[in-house]
């Protein structure tokens, strides 16, 4: 059988989510492998049907969907299964322009120990040490079957366990803790200095505009000082996940097992 990637990310009209996953798909090839596919759930072009199509066109007929994405939920559980074709679960057999593809979903990054690599360096980068204020910032969920929640939970309890003194969590919308509360809590540990930390996918709206608006900081900065229960506090605000290399090297290494290598 012909095998083939498909690299999906939601799709956006602000941000760069789309030079992100063209990145990457542009990475993986260089490490010699064939066809390689990006697609977007929204808004973005090419959509997950077409991506699909072409893949089928160019004679694949064993497809890895690879879903760009922190966390899993019913978009990764079902909607984009079902636009591969899927009627129900993570794989399966579907008919693509009269021809038979089988089909199968990788896992969201999740419980992945990269994402925790990923927030030690973005407070390295940013000279926090141990006693800094770290809030790790996810972006929340209506979606009872989706595991955002737990995915940034874990990433701050992992944290603490590292020995970081002064570690939060708290969502953008739809779920609790609040900034407005995480950012009280290290105010009451009496921290001179937050470093925030987005566990998001990309830049973009939630991130350039919602988020600052809740720390209390310019849209689209860095950071400055804020004022929470009448003290005033550094903040950092560090940049997402975007395509840090070992997102990359995750993604190669579940191809390698698609490809049995």
């Amino acid at each position: 059988m012909t095998k083939g990637i498909i690299i999906i990310g939601y799709g956006t009209r602000t941000g760069n989510l789309t030079e992100i996953i063209e990145r990457q798909a542009a990475r993986i090839r260089a490490r010699g492998i064939e066809n390689v596919y990006t697609a977007y759930f929204r808004v973005s072009k090419p959509t997950i049907e077409e991506a699909l199509k072409q893949a089928v066109n160019d004679g694949v007929d064993d497809v890895l969907g690879l879903p760009y994405y922190i966390a899993e939920g019913t978009l990764t559980f079902e909607l984009i299964p079902a636009k591969l074709g899927l009627n129900a679960g993570s794989r399966g057999i579907a008919e693509v322009d009269g021809k038979k593809v089988r089909i199968r979903m990788a896992p969201a990054f999740g419980t992945s120990r990269i994402l925790t690599n990923f927030l030690t360096d973005r407070i390295a980068d940013a000279g926090g040490d141990m006693d800094t204020g770290i809030l790790v910032l996810g972006h929340g969920s209506r979606d009872l079957t989706s595991s955002n929640e737990e995915i940034i939970s874990l990433n701050a309890s992992r944290l603490t366990r590292i020995g970081y003194r002064n570690v939060v969590y708290a969502f953008n919308e739809f779920v609790e803790p609040t900034i407005a509360d995480a950012l009280k809590t290290l105010a009451s540990k009496d921290v001179k200095r937050i470093i925030a930390i987005p566990l998001f996918i990309a830049s973009g709206v939630h991130l350039g505009e919602e988020i600052p608006e809740q720390l209390g900081i310019p849209a689209y900065s860095a950071g400055g000082q804020i004022e929470v229960s009448g003290k005033k506090i550094e903040l950092v605000y560090t940049k997402p996940v975007e395509d840090d290399g070992r997102i990359t090297d995750l993604l190669v290494s579940k191809i390698a097992d698609f490809r049995g290598e």
